[in-house]
């Protein structure tokens, strides 16, 4: 998320200096609006409510830990699952039904809707209950394409797999590392006790 925000925020502020026909080149110091950076998580994945994300968390180790890296980008990612940041939920209603439709088109793909159909009868069902009903009923198609057009489930299954087979190979490093460690220290103490 950091790494994503990081460039979006650095493409923002390309516009922005644009927009105001600024001199990068020159000396004079160019004002800037603050950087938020909020992250609205409707994942799978069991995530708290509130958590803050560094792009720092992603540099390579250093030499020197005491070395400050030369930039930083913070998300703030809050968890909008139907359930999660109630308070936040119940101060922003449009917010909610958007939890709402997605926990919709969600519970659809686990009883083995494919996508496009899920997202069809989850947007039907809100229409129904007057959740983003206006919002549906005006902008169906977008909402459809925008959601079938992120959702490349091959990309996706593709990637989990590929991130589920680095973690297995860097748990058995580990596990290949430790008992490496236990046999070592075994030795060990076999020269000490037995002269082995």
């Amino acid at each position: 998320m950091p790494l994503r925000g990081f460039i979006y925020l650095a493409r923002i502020y390309q516009n922005y200096i644009k927009q105001i026909d600024a001199n990068i080149y020159g000396k004079t110091l160019i004002p800037l609006p603050v950087p938020k950076y909020v992250v609205f998580y409707n994942g799978n994945q069991t995530e708290a409510d509130y958590q803050e994300l560094c792009l720092s968390d992603a540099f390579l180790p250093t030499e020197s830990s005491e070395e400050k890296p030369a930039v930083e980008c913070r998300a703030v990612m809050l968890n909008i699952n139907l359930g999660h940041n109630k308070e936040l939920m119940e101060k922003c209603r449009a917010l909610w039904e958007y939890a709402y439709f997605v926990n919709e088109v969600k519970e659809n793909l686990k009883n083995g809707v494919p996508i496009e159909n899920a997202v069809a009868e989850a947007r039907k069902a809100c229409i129904d209950k007057d959740i983003l009903k206006e919002f549906l009923e005006k902008n169906s198609s977008e909402v459809e394409d925008v959601i079938l057009e992120e959702f490349d489930r091959e990309w996706y299954e593709k990637k989990v797999r590929e991130e589920s087979q680095r973690i297995g190979v860097e748990e058995g490093r580990n596990e290949e590392l430790s008992r490496i460690a236990e046999d070592e220290k075994l030795r060990e103490e076999l020269y000490r006790e037995y002269g082995l």
